[in-house]
């Protein structure tokens, strides 16, 4: 299939097609950065430039009245923002031009090379360049261009809107000119060398691409075991309004949850903070945060959709707004990056301490944020919808979902320690399946129940009389009930993960643990219910 013409890729981009403007810039940004470096002389101000000159163009990319001539278009623009440039930092060259942009009434200052002190590489390349600078422009321009991004002769005469005849003339004469500057200094062709030393001066492999800078790691084990809302906490952190960990687990209820999967006869892997069904979780911490989601599934094989989803994505990006990710080749993720246009997309993830880059057909689901709206509820109502979550996950026992079921709060505590009890009565693959289930929600509760202490006590004041005092005796019991945890972790066999060392005794200890805490959440969850009718609701 033939590559799509400017015409096809200017017009796709007024439609909104982000990417389709990514092959723009990938395609004529050796072109822009040559020639500023050509008249500059310097590579940071020419990549300055080039960027700037990318950017001003899709701002106003409506006055391009033929889109076919987009090349030419862009060359106006570059030599309008170069000339700028002149103007600003070198204003007698500027005055001498008397704004003319024409590559013969271009003369720079000639940079008149002295013999080098020693034969040293990086001595020869500033010869190199000097000898480059010197050249009158008509020379220096495409011969830069031609070098410096490896563009054909064909795409410098496009370009320079100049005859192909006369682009291979002015190269060669280029070429020419710097065999008897150069002649002194290397006794080979010239050229191999100028090659060598452009090469070290290309545009970064990042140029064309974009990327959100310090959004926080992921990782297991760093108090954020719940993956959902973790990784919320990262994607909000690099916008105007980030949230806290803590804030987000209670408002979500998240902090308050048990959540167990069994059936058939047989345990089912289900984390207790897993992504799945927790609609209204997310509907919780819309409302707390202001920050509306947008859930959309990821079908590789409905290109339509990838496509527009990476459009959705990237376009997020450039709004400064991270993306939430899940997928078959990823934990839970956060999209903060894309380069080619999105053709491949910049992740951190749970499961990997280097970023990842995946394409966007590889992604379960994405979570957008459609951007703030400013209707968040006061952390008191954010406070109170918390409460009421609690108590109904405490009470709700389960959800069917095939092929096993969900059973919450004190059904979950009880239904994970019938299953522990009957350990012996399941296939041996079972049982293993069945004690790693056990470690990993174990591990989610010992994340969650601090952080309801701590939510609960960062927000007591919101509350007064009888309300506070309960809200206090729930932060109180949670706290005992992480102490219990505490210790069962101190013991060194209990919730481990290892089936090996299983013994009755283990399994006997491990169901005495979760009866325990079973009957202190009864306590916190009955001062929440006091907390949430004092308070009025």
């Amino acid at each position: 299939m033939a590559d799509p013409t400017d015409e096809d890729l200017v017009r796709l981009t007024r439609e909104g097609d982000a990417e389709a403007y990514g092959t723009l810039v990938a395609r004529y940004q050796g072109h822009v950065y040559g020639h500023a470096y050509s008249v500059v002389e310097n590579w940071a101000e020419a990549q300055d430039i080039a960027q700037e000159a990318f950017i001003r163009a899709y701002l106003n990319l409506d006055q391009l009245q033929d889109p076919a001539r987009f090349a030419a278009w862009l060359r106006r623009v570059a030599f309008s923002i170069t000339m700028n440039w002149l103007r600003a930092y070198r204003p007698a060259l500027f005055k001498r031009l008397d704004g003319q942009v024409d590559l013969d009434s271009l003369e720079i200052p000639d940079f008149k090379p002295g013999p080098p002190e020693v034969a040293e590489k990086r001595e020869l390349a500033e010869v190199v360049l000097r000898a480059v600078n010197a050249l009158p422009p008509k020379y220096r321009v495409p011969l830069t261009m031609f070098h410096l991004d490896g563009l054909s002769y064909d795409k410098v005469a496009d370009f320079l809107d100049i005859p192909l005849g006369t682009a291979k003339a002015l190269i060669h004469r280029a070429r020419a000119k710097l065999r008897t500057a150069l002649a002194s200094y290397v006794a080979e062709e010239a050229t191999p060398m100028v090659q060598e030393v452009f090469n070290e001066h290309k545009l970064p492999a990042g140029f064309a691409q974009t990327v959100l800078e310090n959004v926080p790691k992921l990782a297991w084990g760093t108090n954020r075991e719940c993956t959902f809302l973790g990784a919320l906490e990262a994607a909000l952190a690099v916008t105007e309004h980030p949230f806290t960990y803590t804030d987000l687990m209670g408002w979500s209820g998240m902090a308050f949850r048990a959540r167990w999967m069994s059936g058939d006869d047989k345990p089912r892997w289900c984390p207790s903070c897993a992504v799945g069904e927790m609609d209204e979780e997310i509907a919780a911490v819309e409302k707390a945060t202001g920050w509306p989601l947008r859930v959309e599934s990821m079908d590789g094989s409905d290109k339509p959709k990838v496509k527009r989803l990476t459009q959705d994505v990237t376009a997020q990006i450039d709004a400064a707004r991270p993306v939430l990710a899940y997928g078959h080749e990823l934990n839970m993720a956060v999209v903060y990056g894309y380069e080619k246009a999105g053709k491949m997309l910049l992740l951190r993830d749970y499961q990997s301490d280097e970023p990842l880059k995946l394409p966007p057909a590889k992604l379960g689901f994405l979570m957008l944020f459609l951007g703030r709206h400013g209707r968040a509820l006061s952390r008191r109502q954010a406070l109170l919808h918390a409460l009421r979550i609690a108590v109904r996950n405490w009470e709700r026992e389960r959800f069917h979902a095939s092929p096993g079921e969900y059973w919450y709060g004190r059904a979950a505590l009880a239904r994970w320690a019938r299953d522990v009890g009957r350990a012996l009565d399941f296939e041996e693959g079972d049982r293993r399946f069945l004690c790693g289930t056990g470690r990993w929600v174990f591990a989610t509760l010992r994340d969650a129940r601090p952080t309801a202490v701590a939510f609960l006590r960062e927000n007591k004041g919101l509350l007064t009389g009888t309300a506070a005092s309960a809200l206090k005796r729930a932060a109180d019991a949670y706290e005992k009930e992480n102490e219990l945890f505490t210790a069962a972790c101190a013991d060194g066999n209990l919730f481990t993960g290892h089936a090996s060392n299983w013994s009755a005794k283990v399994r006997k200890d491990e169901i005495a643990v979760l009866t325990q805490a079973r009957e202190i959440e009864e306590t916190a969850i009955t001062a929440i219910k006091k907390a949430a009718a004092a308070a009025g609701h």
